[in-house]
């Protein structure tokens, strides 16, 4: 069996000041696996205590390491290090993870007008991840993502299970369920989370990527997304080098 850890960046677009973006991404990890990668995990963690004085327990937000906000904990380490630890936790993923892979949905909402770019997004994802687990065989898997609209996933899960018009080479469409995927979405807050985490981490590089600031290119943030190549689950799609799910 396989868990995809869902986080998001952006938003979907429901008000004036959204984001022009909204990203999912989905680090999915075998049941196997599932051990080794946590140790690694708390292994690399103690290593950020050691460095930047960053306790085990304090989340990591990869947005606020940039930009920080309210926390105080991020406030007492200077910008630089803090992207210093953003850096380190890209490059140590592809090591942690080698065993994983990670689908990227990544929709610009201006080019989607009209549209529910919550619902689109999610439905992208859950294809992809029904997708991904037919092909291993006969593995079912499970999402876990960061507390979000529970009812509404639930409400595009069930109708996906039943109906799910998908294109065809020989007739416009027929219909696929996706039946790989067991259960609702879970819940649960990324706090207590090293798993989202990561995923949060992956989204929010993906995000820098699409729409690199100015200010932060002397260090070198719109790069780091590229350390993820390794383990980009790029069969998700033949449209994009990266297999990042665009439409």
């Amino acid at each position: 069996m396989y868990i995809m850890y869902v986080d998001e960046s952006g938003d979907p677009g429901l008000h004036p000041k959204s984001s022009p973006h909204f990203i999912l991404s989905g680090l999915i990890v075998s049941q196997n696996d599932w051990d080794k990668h946590l140790t690694r995990l708390k292994a690399f963690r103690k290593s950020i205590k050691a460095k930047y004085g960053l306790n085990q327990r304090e989340e990591i937000h990869a947005a606020e390491l940039i930009r920080v906000g309210a926390n105080d904990v991020y406030k007492s380490i200077r910008k630089s290090e803090r992207i210093a630890l953003l850096k380190d936790y890209a490059n140590e993923i592809p090591s942690i993870f080698d065993t994983s892979y990670i689908i990227n949905i990544c929709i610009k909402v201006e080019e989607h007008p009209q549209t529910d770019i919550f619902e689109l997004a999610w439905r992208r994802l859950f294809q992809r991840y029904d997708t991904f687990l037919k092909r291993t065989g006969r593995d079912k898997g499970i999402i876990v993502a960061d507390d979000t609209q529970s009812l509404r996933l639930m409400k595009i899960y069930r109708e996906m299970r039943v109906y799910n018009p998908t294109p065809s080479h020989f007739s416009d469409y027929y219909n696929a369920p996706i039946d790989s995927i067991l259960e609702d979405v879970f819940s649960r807050p990324s706090q207590h989370s090293y798993f989202i985490q990561t995923a949060d981490v992956i989204a929010h590089l993906l995000y820098r990527k699409e729409f690199p600031k100015g200010s932060l290119k002397k260090f070198g943030v719109e790069q780091l997304f590229s350390r993820f190549e390794p383990i980009l689950l790029k069969a998700a799609t033949k449209s994009d080098p990266l297999g990042i799910i665009r439409k």
